[in-house]
């Protein structure tokens, strides 16, 4: 067992008595949103089209007349009230190919009051205004489908599962939306093939909620209310759709080829240099309603997003998140569970600073310094009813430079007992060959199997647990993942945490950093007194702990304590301060940068930050993050800047800055400074036609990169892609020089 240092215990205690005190002295008077009884759902009535439908966000025909209409809506965030100012009015309707959804949002101030920061797909839906319908057709009210579009008809859809528990921004399906705009609101009239969703046959009542942000107020408002501490993803809130009578699923095929050409001039030790063209692409075949296989051949990632550069300054592996397209859809099914992006842990979650995942994609095509591997072909089967889940990858990855052939395989299954008790096991094995030190080819056999579970008692309380085994040459390692969470719509609260041996080494998968016990509980409380000003929705503060032990002696190799607080103002703006106590133990040598070494030893210090934000919707919109204080052995002064200047959403010019200021470091004393930039304009012809370039310098890794990019979605996901990268050093660094020009056209076929 671990002992925490008395300073920290007693910044701990007087920080958790002092909240509890103001926790007392405030309490919030915020009303919760019971979870509707089956009688006290609300319905909508879907009816089927006798005329033809344009879709041009007008609804002027006589079908959207006669529709039934589902109004009423109510105000869900920030606060919950029973009525709204910014009311909707919303219709459905069907035929043989397709479901139709219209929806009216009034709006008295007139076009000038709408908020578009600019025109992307897969758009940030806090910073802008927003229509979104949530469907569960598959009646299990676990899995969920979103469309959403803003006023000037950017299109975003996700995939959510367990209310969220589980999520994939970057699935991609196809559907039309447009929309007009007047003086007393805008229209949006959508068009969804039933080829691109999943239902369950024969089910003529599906779950629905419908959603909307009016964004000059920060105002989300719902048909059907829902906890503010959740999302319309939690369709255990959501109305019903009746009436609905989709037709028969049909055997379903798309094929999506692309060929490519590509000019590279590239200074890497073996990198190809000339021209080349390719052909390639996928076959999705959809053999029932619940199924669907795809097979690659030839997989392609030129459009993809770059990597995000970052500067680390921690002990720990950095996690970065997926980002190509043929990984992202159905990522769920393989989703292992453990702590990461998608769980309760990740990104988006508590603490993000830890990650474990038996199985992770990344793994897949890409080097260890994110160069990319040729993938000669995969298959992927996916399997989706209302209980049971399955998932299988299997992908050949040809060999290049230092990095060997191999052939990846997963399968994953998970199966839901009760209403809210989940269960599933996952198995995965990387077999290829790898080139060592001294140019020995050596053959390597990962293989990693996993089991993870779920449970909810009613709403607010969730438990989540995996356990993992890795073999690697008899090399035998474990893992545990576990975390309890209460969330409630004035308090969260719970408890993190992890187990990993030493040799737990999944090589499809992505661990943080072995040999470790992770603790990580926390807490923080939403508060409303009546003296708050009426421009600020709420204070809410709290403690944040993660601690890392030694497995074996239990002696403490690292832990953070954290005490912050944020400041939420109506037009979406915060101010957060933050304090937090740092205990390092290292035991070996800290490699931090090139040249900086942390001495083993023991380190105990002091930060003290703030993070200002503004209104993320306006023309002009910055973010500023600035913490100062001790850093083992010496001192680190922080600053970024994140900013964005919309003059209108057809132009948008983003720009990051990071600056650390190290002083007195290591077991040289060393002082420096590291910089990292990164400028992006984009150009809008329409939410369908864009220019992009991105830049990035990085004093830290000594490297500067561009990626610039034309894309031409000319029809539904289908799209001509223009691409250049550059890669240069700077500062005397050894990255080598590499160029690319590269034009992509892609088509999507519905057979």
């Amino acid at each position: 067992m671990c002992r925490v240092p008395f300073s920290t215990r007693s910044l701990l205690l007087a920080l958790v008595v002092g909240s509890l005190s103001l926790t007392h002295a405030a309490r919030a008077q915020t009303p919760t949103v019971p979870e509707p009884t089956e009688e006290g759902r609300k319905r909508l009535v879907a009816r089927r089209t006798t005329g033809r439908l344009t879709i041009d966000g007008r609804l002027d025909e006589a079908d959207w007349r006669r529709a039934p209409v589902g109004g009423d809506f109510v105000q869900a965030r920030p606060d919950f009230l029973p009525t709204t100012r910014y009311p909707s009015e919303v219709r459905v309707l069907y035929d043989d190919e397709n479901l139709y959804v219209g929806a009216f949002n009034r709006d008295s101030a007139g076009l000038k009051s709408l908020r578009m920061p600019d025109l992307r797909r897969d758009f940030e839906p806090p910073e802008n205004d927003v229509f979104g319908i949530t469907i569960g057709p598959l009646g299990d009210r676990r899995t969920v489908l979103q469309f959403s579009t803003t006023p000037l008809g950017s299109q975003a859809d996700v995939q959510a599962f367990d209310g969220g528990d589980a999520f994939n921004f970057n699935w991609d399906a196809l559907w039309r939306v447009r929309t007009t705009r007047s003086d007393s609101g805008w229209v949006a009239e959508f068009s969804i093939p039933w080829r691109s969703l999943r239902y369950a046959p024969g089910l003529t009542t599906w779950d629905i909620n419908f959603v909307r942000n009016t964004r000059r107020v920060a105002q989300w408002s719902a048909w059907m209310p829902y906890p503010r501490q959740l999302s319309s993803w939690r369709i255990t809130y959501g109305g019903a759709l009746d009436s609905i009578q989709p037709p028969p699923p049909r055997t379903n095929v798309r094929v999506r080829p692309y060929v490519l050409g590509t000019r590279v001039t590239d200074r890497t030790a073996r990198a190809f240099n000339g021209q080349t063209g390719d052909v390639g692409g996928e076959i999705i075949w959809a053999p029932t309603a619940n199924s669907l296989l795809e097979a690659t051949v030839n997989t392609d990632f030129a459009q993809a997003d770059v990597d995000r550069q970052v500067v680390n300054l921690t002990r720990f592996n950095v996690f970065l998140p997926e980002r190509r397209q043929f990984f992202l859809e159905n990522a769920d099914l393989l989703n292992a569970g453990g702590l990461g992006a998608g769980t309760i842990g990740g990104i988006g979650g508590v603490s993000g600073r830890y990650f474990v995942q038996p199985f992770f994609t990344r793994r897949i095509g890409l080097g260890e310094d994110g160069t990319p591997q040729p993938i000669d072909a995969g298959v992927r089967y996916a399997y989706r009813t209302g209980k049971t889940t399955a998932g299988a990858l299997a992908m050949r990855q040809a060999a290049l430079g230092s990095q060997g052939a191999a052939t990846f395989g997963v399968m994953r299954g998970s199966r839901f007992f009760g209403r809210a008790t989940r269960i599933g096991a996952t198995a995965a094995l990387r077999d290829g060959d790898a080139l060592e030190a001294d140019l020995d080819v050596v053959s390597r056999r990962n293989v990693v199997v996993a089991m993870d579970a779920l449970t909810r008692i009613g709403e607010l309380v969730q438990f989540t647990g995996m356990v993992s085994a890795s073999n690697e040459n008899g090399r035998t390692g474990f893992a545990g993942t576990y975390g309890i969470t209460r969330n409630t719509n004035t308090s969260l609260a719970g408890i993190l945490g992890a187990v990993v041996t030493r040799d737990y080494n999944p090589q499809m998968g992505f661990v943080s950093r072995p040999d470790v016990v992770m603790t990580n509980p926390f807490a923080t409380w939403t508060l409303q007194p009546a003296w708050l000003p009426s421009r600020v929705v709420w204070l809410r503060h709290g403690p944040n702990g993660i601690a890392f032990n030694d497995p074996q002696s239990g002696a403490l190799q690292e832990s953070n304590l954290t005490y912050s607080g944020e400041v939420l103002f109506r037009n979406g703006a915060t101010i957060t301060p933050s304090i937090e106590h740092n205990v390092q133990r290292p035991t070996v040598a800290v490699p931090l940068f090139p040249n900086v070494q942390i001495a083993p030893g023991s380190y105990d210090y002091l930060r003290a930050g703030l993070s200002a934000r503004s209104d993320q919707s306006a023309p002009l919109a910055a973010t500023l993050t600035a913490s100062t204080g001790a850093f083992f052995d010496g001192a680190l002064n922080r600053v970024e800047v994140v900013g964005r200047w919309s003059p209108n959403p057809y132009v948008s010019l983003r720009g990051s800055y990071e600056i650390n200021r190290l002083r007195s470091l290591g077991t040289r004393d060393s002082s420096f400074t590291t910089h990292l930039a990164g400028p992006e304009l984009r150009v809008f012809l329409n939410p369908r036609v864009q220019w992009s370039a991105f830049y990035q310098y990085n004093t830290a890794a000594e490297r500067a990169s561009l990626n610039a990019r034309f894309s031409w979605e000319f029809l539904p996901l289908s799209f001509l892609y223009v691409v250049y990268n550059d890669r240069q050093a700077v500062q005397g660094g050894n990255t080598p020089m590499a160029r690319s020009l590269i034009v992509k056209l892609s088509w999507l076929g519905q057979l």
